[in-house]
């Protein structure tokens, strides 16, 4: 199975001088330096400034000039133009191992494992994968992340966040931009695709294998119609909620169109007591007026507020009668706005009426697709099972294979608690440093780990190199 060291050997030359230039150059402590020697920078250009206002002729401070994360990369590819190929993977290999922690004898397998285990850790990725699957994992979590952020002022702020919190921002960063670029040089995703299942179909029958890779693409094709059945009935269920809200608001304005109507009716029946109350209020101010206008004593504000009282009043009454005549206009057309919020009534309920029949429609559909997927996965896992116990049948002592792709893909595919133990058990293997720590020793050549709440264990064997050379499952009873 390809990894990210591995696929690094199509890269151009200049791809990797790169990438020694970021892994040397981009790291917290030159980070914080470059942005401090920035914030001085500043500093010292304001003190100048303050200084000359003052009348200094030569400067307070002298100015610092830092050269930028860019342009200290540039430097440190130019110093390395002339290096060879082989002395900048190695020189590569070294700062990978250095940031990650590893002894200077770690292999390019456990480099390249722990340089995806710890960006999945920076992505927030805790899936249980296996690590071709994690590798695409990251790449597309960090693709993400990517059209948000914006090259080496965002990894300051990552810096300083580091150095409150022990947390390492930077190194995840620089080891998602390393995969993203061996991605790029490796053309397509790390893990299997459907077109290399021949390729881990190993061990078995031609009958098997034909099963299991025509059960493969039928049950890709339930998951393909499976989708789209949900995205229908999703769009036929927001069309019918749709629809029903407008029937509702039609009902509601039907109703809040009565009350005002019945509202109108109240009103013009005590229009008559209201105008009589104005017109008596109207003539008291007018006689007021006469009587004011008569008194030598009364002053000329009195007489003018009277007169305002009185034009008020009258711009009432003119204001009362408009009303009358609006409020008999919307009582003549009130049948007929009734009988138009009738209709839309009756239109909202139509539509609400087909939506529902759409949406079981819908709903049906999708249970048949659904039943069909489930019935091609059911399919689909009889022949994984019975293609692993016939993997498991044969005799693969002495022969070197990547595990993680012939089974761990497998039992990856079915939800079955039992598999997933075996899984995680599996990659628990895989994963480690050491695989030899794990396991109990069984006989002299083999050692078994227990798989939790299965009774089983796995049975596996080591090469001189530590590479997995057989592995198989047992009971309790079988395992010495």
């Amino acid at each position: 199975m390809a990894n990210v060291l591995s696929v690094l050997e199509k890269a151009m030359d200049d791809d990797i001088r790169n990438q020694v230039a970021i892994f040397e150059v981009v790291t917290v402590k030159n980070i914080m330096g470059t942005e401090g020697v920035k914030v001085a920078e500043k500093a010292a250009g304001m003190v100048n400034s303050v200084g000359r206002l003052l009348g200094a002729k030569n400067r307070l401070v002298k100015d610092m000039r830092p050269r930028s994360i860019e342009e200290q990369i540039e430097d440190k590819i130019e110093e390395c133009a002339n290096d060879s190929r082989g002395m900048l993977d190695a020189e590569l290999r070294k700062l990978l191992a250095e940031r990650l922690d590893l002894e200077d004898e770690a292999s390019d397998e456990r480099i390249a494992k722990e340089l995806v285990n710890h960006a999945a850790e920076y992505m927030e990725l805790d899936e249980v994968l296996a690590p071709a699957e994690m590798t695409d994992a990251v790449l597309q979590q960090y693709k993400k992340q990517q059209e948000k952020k914006t090259g080496w002022p965002a990894l300051a702020m990552l810096g300083m966040w580091q150095q409150m919190t022990g947390t390492s921002k930077v190194d995840g960063e620089v080891y998602c931009q390393l995969i993203s670029m061996a991605r790029s040089v490796y053309g397509r995703n790390f893990a299997p695709e459907d077109d290399d299942m021949p390729d881990w179909i190993i061990g078995r029958t031609a009958d098997t294998r034909r099963e299991i890779e025509e059960s493969d693409v039928s049950y890709q094709a339930r998951e393909v119609e499976l989708k789209e059945a949900q995205t229908a009935r999703e769009v036929a269920e927001r069309k019918l909620l749709e629809a029903q809200r407008s029937e509702e608001a039609a009902k509601a304005e039907l109703e809040t169109h009565a009350r005002y109507i019945e509202d109108i009716r109240v009103w013009l029946a005590n229009y008559d007591n209201i105008r009589l109350s104005q017109e008596i209020e109207l003539g008291v101010l007018e006689g007021q007026l006469v009587s004011a206008a008569s008194e030598a004593r009364k002053s000329a504000r009195t007489i003018n507020k009277l007169k305002r009282a009185i034009i008020q009043q009258r711009k009432k009454l003119t204001n009362l009668h408009a009303e009358r005549e609006t409020n008999l206009a919307t009582l003549e057309n009130a049948p007929q706005r009734e009988m138009e919020i009738r209709q839309l009534i009756e239109q909202t309920e139509a539509e609400s009426a087909s939506m529902t029949k759409i949406f079981h429609e819908a709903e049906e559909v999708y249970a048949f697709a659904q039943a069909a997927r489930d019935e091609e996965r059911r399919r689909r896992i009889e022949n994984i099972i019975r293609g692993m116990e016939e993997w498991g049948e044969q005799d693969y002592s002495g022969k070197v294979f990547e595990l993680d792709e012939v089974i761990l893909r497998q039992l990856a595919m079915t939800n079955n608690e039992h598999r997933i133990g075996v899984f995680k058990t599996m990659k628990q293997v895989l994963d480690a440093a050491a695989p030899q720590d794990l396991g109990d020793k069984v006989n002299d050549e083999s050692l078994g780990l227990p798989i939790k709440e299965t009774g089983s264990y796995l049975i596996y064997q080591l090469d001189a190199a530590g590479k997995i050379t057989f592995a198989r499952f047992t009971d309790e009873d079988s395992l010495y």
